[in-house]
C-alpha cells in the first residue's frame, strides 16, 4: 500500500509506543501495531487496532495514579 501523506513509501508493519496526555496525567501504551511509511515515517493506525487503543486508554487513565504504563495485546481489549 501507498502512503497516502508523501504518495512514494510503502507502508510496513511495525510496533510503536503510543502516549496520551489526559488532566495532567499520562498514559503509554507499548508495542501498538501500526503501519509506517518506510519514505517519510508517517504512521497509521487501523480502525480496529484505534478502538481497542482508546477502550485500553480509558481504563489506564481512570486509575489514580499519574502515570501509567500498559502493553498492547490484541485479545486484552474487545
Amino acid at each position: 500500500m501507498t502512503c497516502v501523506s508523501c504518495g512514494r513509501g510503502e507502508m510496513v508493519e511495525a510496533r510503536q509506543p503510543k502516549v496520551v496526555e489526559r488532566d495532567g496525567r499520562v498514559a503509554v501504551v507499548r508495542d501498538v501495531p501500526v503501519l509506517v511509511c518506510d519514505a517519510c515515517g508517517e504512521a497509521y493506525l487501523e480502525t480496529d487496532v484505534a478502538k481497542q487503543l482508546d477502550v485500553l486508554f480509558r481504563r489506564l487513565l481512570d486509575g489514580p495514579v499519574d502515570q501509567v504504563v500498559g502493553h498492547y495485546e490484541h485479545t486484552a481489549v474487545a
